[in-house]
């Protein structure tokens, strides 16, 4: 009873105390909630027209992208540079698949599930099908749809029967497959959406007999220019002013569509030291004693050596050069080293030597071993029936063939020793001692093959050779000495306000004033770079230095500025504003000089403007890429319309001024065909406006470029 006494005393204290309790947990919930809400709302890799693409959405595309790469390349890992690649690739795609989306709910356009399955298994095949490599043809390069066709029965077929390893690559092959349609089906509703904006632009009969006429129409013309390039700057004044009002007339040409920041920076490579040389250097002479006194140098290879011992003969061809010149005046158990080449030791020892073919060249059958395919009486009745064949006088390449007709009669091609090390040295004695056109059976891990040696090369002077190489790395000290002085630099209280002294005071050269945008794979192309420019496109605080750990490198960078997306700042442009100005006001000057001299044949311009006369043929209206000059539009209109044999006045071209002479127009053998030209027409419509609708379409809907942010 005094218990609950003390309690109902208590009564309003205990209310309070276990109501803040539940007001805490209440808040603390809430604002957990309010954490997870804000940061999905901050987590936007990209935004299509309202739409959020996040981060995680954005990152299992681009796993999903970085396997299809690792299939149809064959390899287990990707560089820096495709990756970034894929990157951009998977931004792309997604970007486009919801601007599609978008227009082609309003337009009515959609890709059926029959029209899939046409692309894939009708007359047309889809372009992208006939483009990837394993739907390729092996020997002719060209499409073949039987391996399609195969794929598929792979991808269609249960897998409930199957092995667990089975059962795993169809597995894959279907998510590929996935991909693969999903690829197919955009592609698809693109060409639509573009053939819609395409016909929406009608080529009439005059565009088209016109554009057909003046294609017909080439020329040959003689012609002087004098490159801007070769007038002094100095020779033309361009005011701040001319540059400002250029700038403000064109602001839209300078727009970003990402922040760009200025860093100032300097890099440190981590090579190893005296001291790391000095170390490998006494592991080499130990290796070298050891090399002398064992009788199986085998051991003291793989003990020491960074590439593994070859219990294979090599021809002087097959050496590398420091072993080349070893072998040239060696003796059989001689040793050389140890020797430092570039940043390794190497020991050489000459184990024997022989006079044997270099080469053979080899047809093989492959047979899964008994072992592995849990049928050890039947895989060893299979072999032996095939190798019966062969020994009854039916040619290798006939049985090899009636296995599997794309072995191409199981011909392997020619093979070193070294090419055959990998199965094992007693294959590499069978096939370099086998008589020609004998077959021979063999058991290898994995596997019972049959081989036959079609020919030989000549016999040549072989060697046998242990090679120990001995890399000089750097060490953790040594690494560890550079890290403690850049973390030095980079906590100097005046870092910040005096970079440029304080690292030219320590010997480092400072790159000054570097640009670099949010979307730039890495810093000036340094490999693994990226994220200098992830950290200085997101600082807030100006002047900010900090240290970056760089495979065999460190990156020292300070950010000066920061602009945000949006048109570029005027001092970020006005160099290349100012040079075009200057080539602007050269032209007129070249050509006003030129026009005061009246000169009245070429030979008189190109002595006067320290040029050459030169000759250009078969340019047309519509040649986009004249012969050693690239884009010249000005050309291009007097191939068509300059009279014949007569002296052209100075022009204005985009690498200089031209003085021109058309020698002659020949017309073309063709006959105009009004559906064909105007289809030519309206294919090149097509791609142009494929490119513009696309720009277009991303201003218009709002693309929001954060990827920066994150990655």
């Amino acid at each position: 009873m005094a218990t609950l006494q003390k309690i109902r005393d208590k009564g309003v204290f205990l209310v309070a105390i276990i109501g803040i309790a539940l007001l805490a947990f209440i808040l603390g919930d809430l604002f957990t909630s309010g954490n997870t809400l804000f940061a999905k709302s901050r987590d936007k890799a990209f935004v299509v027209n309202g739409q959020v693409i996040s981060t995680q959405e954005f990152a299992d595309r681009i796993t999903e992208w970085e396997s299809f790469q690792k299939m149809i390349s064959g390899q287990t890992s990707l560089d820096e540079n495709t990756s970034q690649q894929i990157r951009e690739a998977v931004y792309d795609q997604m970007v486009r698949e919801r601007m599609l989306d978008n227009e082609a709910a309003k337009l009515g356009l959609s890709v059926s599930k029959t029209e899939i399955n046409d692309l894939v298994h009708g007359e047309t095949i889809s372009p992208l099908l006939q483009q990837l490599p394993f739907f390729l043809d092996p020997q002719t390069g060209m499409f073949d749809r039987e391996g399609l066709m195969q794929f598929l029965s792979t991808v269609n077929a249960p897998v409930e029967s199957l092995q667990p390893e089975e059962r795993a690559v169809v597995e894959q092959y279907k998510s590929m497959w996935l991909f693969i349609e999903n690829m197919v089906k955009y592609q698809r509703l693109q060409e639509k959406y573009t053939t819609l904006l395409a016909n929406a632009v009608m080529v009439n009969d005059v565009e088209a007999k016109t554009t057909f006429d003046l294609s017909q129409q080439n020329a040959d013309m003689a012609y002087v220019m004098k490159s801007y390039f070769t007038i002094p700057d100095s020779t033309v004044s361009v005011t701040d002013q001319e540059v400002k009002s250029f700038y403000e007339k064109n602001k839209n040409a300078f727009r970003m569509n990402v922040p760009l920041a200025k860093i100032t920076y300097f890099t440190k490579e981590i090579v190893p030291s005296d001291a790391d040389f000095a170390e490998i250097e006494a592991q080499a002479n130990e290796a070298y004693l050891k090399l002398v006194e064992t009788a199986n140098p085998a051991s003291v290879v793989a003990d020491y050596s960074d590439m593994p011992f070859r219990d294979v003969y090599l021809s002087a061809n097959s050496l590398t050069e420091g072993q080349k010149s070893f072998v040239e005046s060696a003796s059989v158990s001689d040793i050389k080293g140890p020797a430092r080449e570039g940043d390794a030791f190497t020991i050489y020892k000459l184990l024997d030597k022989t006079v044997a073919p270099d080469s053979v060249h080899l047809r093989m059958m492959a047979i899964p071993d008994a072992s592995m395919a849990g049928q050890d009486s039947i895989v060893t009745h299979f072999v032996d029936s095939i190798f019966n064949e062969i020994q009854s006088g039916k040619s290798f390449a006939e049985v090899a063939n009636s296995l599997n007709p794309q072995s191409n009669g199981g011909d392997v091609g020619w093979a070193r020793e070294i090419d055959l090390a990998q199965a094992g040295i007693d294959v590499v004695k069978a096939a370099f001692s086998a008589p020609v056109g004998q077959a021979f059976k063999m058991t290898v891990p994995g596997q019972q093959i049959i081989l036959q040696v079609e020919e030989k090369t000549v016999p040549v002077q072989k060697y046998k050779i242990a090679t120990i190489n001995m890399p000089v790395v750097v060490s953790e000290k040594t690494s560890n000495n550079v890290d403690n002085e850049l973390n030095q630099f980079v906590s100097d209280p005046n870092v910040s306000k005096n970079f440029n002294e304080l690292a030219t005071q320590k010997g480092y050269f400072v790159m000054p004033d570097a640009s670099v945008s949010a979307n730039d794979f890495s810093l000036m192309q340094i490999p693994g770079s990226r994220q200098v420019v992830t950290w200085a496109v997101n600082e807030k605080k100006m002047g900010t230095v900090r240290k970056f750990d760089i495979t065999n490198m460190r990156i020292i960078a300070r950010v000066d500025q920061v602009y945000p997306a949006g048109v570029a700042p005027l001092q970020e442009v006005a160099t290349s504003i100012r040079s075009r100005l200057s080539n602007d006001k050269k032209a007129e000057k070249i050509i006003s000089d030129l026009t005061a001299k009246n000169l009245t044949s070429l030979d008189a311009y190109a002595t006067e403007m320290q040029s050459n006369v030169d000759t250009v043929k078969f340019v047309n209206f519509t040649t986009r890429n004249i012969t050693g000059l690239g884009f010249e539009p000005t050309l291009n209109a007097f191939s068509a319309y300059a009279p014949l044999n007569t002296l052209i006045p100075p022009a204005k071209g985009n690498m200089g001024v031209y003085v021109v002479n058309v020698l002659s127009r020949t017309q073309g053998t063709e006959t105009y065909d009004a559906k064909a030209q105007k289809d030519l027409i309206q294919s090149n419509n097509a791609y142009m406006l494929q490119m513009q609708s696309l720009e277009t379409l991303k201003k218009k809907l709002k693309v929001e470029d954060n990827r920066y942010v994150f990655f």
